[in-house]
């Protein structure tokens, strides 16, 4: 409850306390299980942590969850340990509260009232602490002031603990531009690649290499067991009836939601792109933008936008484009600046010059012009109407839940039950537990229920799905197999083509490398491979790399290195190895850390704090003295026998 109303709590303490300590104490271990009183579930350093707090924080916990999760079953929620988690953070809660009060911390009565009065839940329509909105909202709650304003000075109290130990964090401009300049630094290579598609032809493997690679690799030919399934789906969406919605009925809604429908001020924009890297060279940017401006001169004189593309965007050129689509003001990142007041600031139906941002030189067409402000009630009928059907149908689900599953628990067959209750009942194809149908949106555990139905049963109780309930009668089953080898067969040789095609190529890579060894050998292999040495697009420390895919240890050495000289080793990449040498090195735009520099350092700062805070309370829970009594009412325990063994 307190967390769910203290949405404006913005403190670095706050986000601490109910973010970062949220450790489940059972993986480390804790003391003793000895039997004592049932009014206590533990001691932490004597203090108790009592059954009746306990259980009420659980309840609050419980609430919270199902508020934000309405799918989630305590079943769920229990065999994943739920119960051991509350318990956790009322762990850590306690030992915190102790620490605080060793240090002398605490909230006063003006303090409570203040942070009290600031919860925008409290607050009246003039935007003030309302003390009747106050009462009310905790007796709905179930909860009293006293009750409230107890856990309410606990938590502040936590956070001036989380402040006090945040104050020995500093952070410099030279620190977070360090930080900055490494993540934002970039590299470009050199490099030949030795892909497997070059070496794949007339590679044929033989019939006995197909039967033994079949007989080795037996699993990954098996077919898992399928089912097919009649089911009702049982949703808001399913069950909603937009017919039914009036033109008052959306009018009345429109006029109590103004806010909801609040549009920002929009273009409806295409574009054309031709990929530049940032280093690009004057005489690359000015053939670009000659090209660029030839297209545009194209798109006023009304040539086809599609005709102006090239009918591969995956070759050489880099021209690619958008088709119309809406910008709405400010939803671009800085970088694209340019591309944004460009939008905007033309003229509906006119093209753009050549402009250009981090990615390119783009040409923009305007086809539409949107103000900002409230949308007319014609433009958002139909989103109002799904609304209105949904939320009615919302309010009607249990009861058409409850009337089918009366129906089929007396032994009515689905599809009559749901014909007398106004439904209709859908048929999935087969399928596996891996791949479910996607329209149902069936949960894991309603899966497994699923598949553990016999040959022609209906599930007695509804399972849950992402939107709402499902209940299903499972019609076929395919038990697991499988596949004939001759099934198969064209996938095991593709298999082996590509295994031998890529011990082909790392075997040229390798003899390629060992001639680079000498200087005679260098230019022999540079002059063989002359045409295939390519130079990469730049990228960063994240270990990909365009156009070879994840590589980190060529990334390490392009920005390890000190010499442009060919490295004596192969590389391993997405689709092959390759030769390389780092080319070169691209330091951060110093207008782009001016920019963003204020965030780069409240991010470190914020990095450090969490570090001394998680460096404190590990120092603590070392410290503390944890006596456990009544285990058994926390259930199972997140891990389940593994943990408990620790």
């Amino acid at each position: 409850m307190l967390d769910s109303m203290r949405q404006n709590a913005q403190s670095w303490g706050v986000k601490i306390v109910f973010g970062l300590i949220i450790v489940v104490f059972v993986f480390w271990g804790v003391g003793n299980f000895d039997s004592d009183t049932a009014s206590v579930v533990a001691y932490v350093d004597d203090r108790p942590i009592l059954v009746k707090e306990y259980e009420k924080t659980f309840e609050e916990s419980l609430r919270l969850v199902h508020n934000q999760n309405p799918n989630v079953t305590d079943k769920e929620l229990a065999e994943g340990g739920f119960r051991w988690q509350v318990f956790s953070q009322m762990l850590t809660q306690t030992m915190l509260a102790a620490q605080a009060a060793k240090l002398n911390l605490s909230v006063s009565d003006a303090e409570l009232r203040r942070e009290i009065a600031r919860v925008p839940a409290f607050a009246g329509e003039d935007g003030k602490f309302d003390a009747k909105r106050y009462e009310e909202l905790l007796k709905v709650n179930g909860l009293n002031p006293a009750e409230f304003e107890t856990d309410m000075r606990q938590n502040l109290t936590l956070e001036k603990l989380g402040s006090y130990l945040a104050l020995p964090a500093q952070v410099t401009e030279t620190e977070a531009r360090s930080l900055y300049d490494f993540s934002r630094e970039q590299a470009v290579i050199e490099y030949i690649p030795f892909t497997s598609d070059a070496f794949s032809q007339g590679v044929t493997p033989t019939d006995e290499a197909i039967k033994a690679f079949y007989d080795a690799n037996g699993d990954k030919f098996k077919t898992p067991a399928q089912i097919k399934v009649d089911y009702l789906d049982l949703s808001p969406q399913t069950l909603a009836k937009p017919d039914e919605i009036t033109d008052q009925d959306m009018e009345a809604y429109y006029k109590a939601n103004p806010k909801a429908f609040e549009r920002p001020e929009s273009v409806e924009v295409r574009h054309l792109l031709v990929m530049l890297p940032p280093d690009a060279s004057a005489d690359e940017v000015k053939a670009a933008e000659k090209r660029m401006a030839e297209l545009a001169e194209r798109l006023r004189k009304g040539e086809d936008f599609a005709s102006l593309l090239p009918k591969n965007p995956t070759e050489g050129d880099n021209l690619m484009g958008e088709d119309y689509a809406w910008l709405s003001r400010g939803a671009l990142p800085k970088e694209f600046k340019a591309f944004e007041d460009a939008a905007f600031s033309l003229e509906k139906g006119k093209v753009s010059d050549p402009l250009r941002t981090t990615v390119g030189l783009h040409v923009l067409e305007i086809r539409e012009k949107r103000p900002s402000g409230v949308a007319p009630l014609a433009d958002v009928k139909d989103e109002i109407r799904g609304i209105l059907a949904e939320e009615r149908a919302a309010d009607r689900l249990a009861k058409v839940m409850d009337a089918v599953q009366d129906k089929v628990v007396a032994g009515v067959e689905l599809a009559k039950a749901a014909e007398e209750e106004g439904l209709a009942i859908g048929q999935t194809p087969l399928f596996s537990k891996d791949m479910p149908p996607a329209n149902l949106k069936i949960a894991p555990q309603s899966l497994e229920t699923l598949f553990a139905l016999p040959l022609g049963e209906t599930t007695q109780a509804p399972l849950t799905t992402e939107d709402g309930f499902l209940l299903a009668k499972v019609v076929e089953v395919k038990p697991a197999s499988v596949a004939p080898l001759a099934d198969v067969k064209d996938r095991i040789v593709a298999e082996l083509v590509e295994k031998q095609a890529l011990a082909t190529a790392k075997e040229k890579a390798e003899a390629a490398a060992t001639e680079m060894k000498t200087p005679e050998g260098l230019a022999k292999v540079l002059a063989e491979y002359k045409d295939k040495i390519t130079l990469s697009q730049p990228f960063t420390r994240q270990g990909f790399i365009p156009g070879l895919g994840m590589a980190p240890p060529l990334v390490k050495v392009a920005f390890e290195q000190k010499t442009k000289d060919w490295q004596p080793q192969v590389f391993a990449v997405s689709d092959g190895y390759v030769l390389a040498r780092p080319e070169k090195r691209i330091e951060p735009d110093p207008a782009a850390w001016n920019a963003d520099k204020d965030k780069w350092m409240q991010s470190l700062l914020q990095s450090k704090q969490s570090e001394l805070f998680r460096a404190y309370l590990t120092t603590i829970q070392e410290q503390a003295k944890i006596e456990m009594v009544n285990v058994d009412i926390l259930g199972p325990r997140p891990g389940g026998d593994a943990a408990a063994a620790q």
